[in-house]
């Protein structure tokens, strides 16, 4: 197993780096697409729960808050959600007369997960849209990659204080504490580097800091929908690694804490 991941990841990464740098279009494309297979996978594990969430409203709140900030149109979002609020509540009322089960749990469940992948997952292209976007998008990746290695590594050697046994049984406070340690000093050293105009080595600390303590809360989240439908993996999608969102868990709450840091205390 720890081969394959290896192997795979060797051959995405390079390819996930170009693409974040290309930009444009195919940095749009690709987020998008894993946005939305992320959001079928969220509807099929629920289903797999005996959850019949109607995926045409996750799908739907991925697309639209993906492209009101891809079109830099935020004044799309308010009329949009509320219409497919509206659309959902019509889809509870229809389910409830034509006897379906729990609609109005389901209708909620959807909302959760569009908001969820679809409103975090568009500070992608927000970061990205920023100045030196690519860079700053890869530290913040970065961070999340080194933390989630640190929290590993320490764990297995030194963890022995369950941190949440019922959603995540492996996970350790040692771990954890590494996680925090190794986001900041992975950010520190990105935030420092000569070529870049935009971060210090102090605020690249801090963003790391932020990263390696709330990233655990994407995770934990994704796990805990996983252990209350008695799922492994969100999917089989990517060899070694399970899914997108198995993937994406700590990236999505990551990238929202890392573009108000910057908006906020950087530009």
């Amino acid at each position: 197993m720890l081969k394959t991941r290896v192997l795979t990841a060797v051959v995405a990464l390079p390819i996930l780096i170009a693409v974040v740098l290309v930009g444009g279009w195919l940095f749009a494309a690709l987020v998008v697409a894993a946005l939305v297979l992320g959001g079928l996978e969220y509807a099929h594990l629920l289903r797999q729960g005996g959850y019949k969430i109607p995926a045409w409203l996750v799908l739907a709140l991925i697309l639209l808050l993906a492209g009101a900030t891809w079109f830099e149109h935020d004044d799309w979002r308010a009329p949009g959600v509320a219409a497919l609020l509206i659309a959902g509540a019509f889809y509870a009322i229809w389910g409830m007369e034509h006897g379906q089960p729990s609609p109005v749990l389901a209708l909620a469940l959807a909302v959760f997960g569009g908001l969820y992948v679809g409103w975090l997952g568009s500070y992608l292209l927000a970061v990205r849209d920023l100045q030196e976007g690519a860079y700053l998008l890869l530290m913040l990746y970065g961070c999340v990659a080194f933390s989630d290695s640190a929290a590993y590594f320490v764990g297995r050697r030194w963890g022995r204080h369950k941190m949440s046994p019922r959603v995540s049984p492996k996970k350790t406070w040692e771990g954890y504490f590494g996680s925090v340690i190794g986001g900041a000093i992975f950010g520190a050293l990105a935030g420092g580097l000569p070529d870049t105009d935009v971060l210090t080595w102090g605020h690249g600390a801090l963003i790391g800091l932020l990263i390696g303590t709330l990233g655990t809360v994407g995770d934990l989240a994704i796990s805990a929908i996983k252990r209350q439908v008695g799922a492994k993996d969100s999917s089989h999608l990517i060899p070694g690694h399970g899914g997108i969102l198995d993937r994406t868990d700590s990236v999505l709450v990551s990238v929202a804490i890392g573009y108000y840091y910057l908006v906020w205390f950087v530009f």
